[in-house]
């Protein structure tokens, strides 16, 4: 209840006793608390985030975690079983997985088994990360010899990690269409476009100070640039679980009879698709020029991408712990909405992929259509807009709060 501080009667104040004046000065000193923290969390102090994104998003964005549900009619036992359960997250595994066991005898199980039409069991299903925009099932089989080392691991995996934590800016992946001249133009345009990135493109030497004033930034003068390409056939067995997770990461993927090229950059985070003659110089190089753009603040999951399930140890990155300011999520790859990426979206402006500005993050957005107009990047999340003007009214409503309690306190005094 809110403290009755004064009250007037014929014409006149009257005092409030002293322990309810104590308690009307707790709440001020309370609301005045809550204002300073309010305006702290909205309005932080400008800080200087002088960090590439990929490497930013390599030493601080855990790789979302994948849910791995083996439905069984029996307690699931068995060497599979077992390795699948011990490589799994809190268990001592590097692959970014939660298990969840389900008896298909029991009413619910046996609802999803008959949805699902499950053929045998132990059934296993590979879902999407939860919290993500994604859902619905990667892959799913029985859980027969041999599956599980195909779900935690594959060559393409193994190498992409392995390149990732050497210190390439991004791993391309390739996703042959099956059609040799289609692939061909594909895999020539994109191997082109990288030697090239790799030649001209630079981290900035310029940052910016906590105040916004430019300051010369030696932290990744040395860094080497480099971008590399890894190319997989659509119908690998092998390498059927991260084709599916390419391919499902966007609503109309499954369509294209295409070559498909995916930038992959953190710990194993994909973009959005170029696909056919999408894959172009001038989407390739805008794409890898903002992954080596500074970072700026904003939470993991307002930014777009796929987290692939990977099996590796993220702590150990090419040169050591090189992100040493505290832990700010990554901004800038909010121009990657998926209802922005359509046929309408306005034409790429004409800019020097070299020589360009150094943004904050701001990763170009990689089309999934054919030779698709990129759309602008500078547009901000609608959520954080809305959590602002939610924010700024709360702030509004205290100070409202806090000039009319020093105003009654000010009559109560006197």
């Amino acid at each position: 209840m809110r403290p009755r501080r004064w009250a007037r009667g014929s014409g006149q104040s009257v005092r409030l006793r002293p322990e309810v004046k104590n308690l009307a000065q707790r709440s001020f000193r309370t609301q005045l608390l809550v204002l300073g923290l309010l305006v702290c969390a909205l309005f932080p102090a400008a800080k200087a985030c002088n960090v590439p994104a990929f490497r930013y998003a390599l030493e601080r964005w855990p790789a979302d975690l994948y849910q791995v549900v083996v439905y069984h009619q029996t307690a699931p036992k068995g060497d599979e079983f077992e390795l699948l359960k011990k490589s799994a997250v809190g268990r001592g595994g590097l692959a970014n997985y939660s298990l969840k066991t389900v008896d298909v005898t029991k009413p619910e199980g046996k609802r999803v088994a008959e949805q699902h039409q499950m053929t045998a069991f132990p059934w296993v299903e590979v879902l999407y990360p939860v919290h993500t925009e994604l859902s619905g099932v990667v892959w799913a089989g029985p859980l027969a010899s041999g599956r599980v080392k195909r779900i935690l691991q594959s060559r393409t995996r193994s190498v992409l990690a392995e390149k990732l934590l050497s210190g390439e800016v991004a791993v391309w992946i390739l996703i042959r269409s099956g059609h040799e001249r289609k692939d061909r133009r594909a895999l020539d345009s994109l191997r082109t476009s990288l030697e090239h990135a790799s030649a001209t493109l630079r981290i900035p030497e310029i940052g910016t100070d906590q105040n916004g004033d430019p300051v010369a930034v030696d932290d990744f003068k040395t860094y080497p640039v480099h971008f590399a390409l890894l190319e997989i056939a659509r119908d690998d067995a092998d390498e059927d679980l991260l084709v599916s997770a390419l391919l499902k990461s966007e609503p109309d993927l499954l369509q294209y009879d295409e070559p498909l090229a995916f930038p992959v950059f953190g710990r194993g985070r994909a973009l959005y698709a170029l696909v056919g003659d999408g894959i172009q110089k001038n989407t390739v190089l805008e794409a890898c020029q903002s992954l080596i753009n500074w970072c700026s603040c904003e939470i993991k999951a307002a930014n777009p991408g796929t987290d692939l399930l990977i099996s590796a140890d993220w702590s150990r990155p090419y040169g050591g712990k090189m992100v040493e300011d505290p832990d700010v999520p990554l901004v800038g790859l909010g121009g990657f909405i998926p209802g922005q990426t359509s046929a309408s979206a306005n034409p790429v402006p004409k800019t020097d992929p070299v020589n360009s500005a150094p943004a904050a993050c701001a990763v170009a957005p990689v089309v999934a259509k054919a030779a698709r107009p990129v759309p602008p990047i500078e547009d901000r999340p609608i959520l954080r807009n809305v959590v602002y003007l939610a924010g700024g009214a709360g702030i509004v409503l205290l100070v409202l709060s806090v000039v009319m309690t020093v105003k009654r306190r000010m009559k109560d005094e006197g």
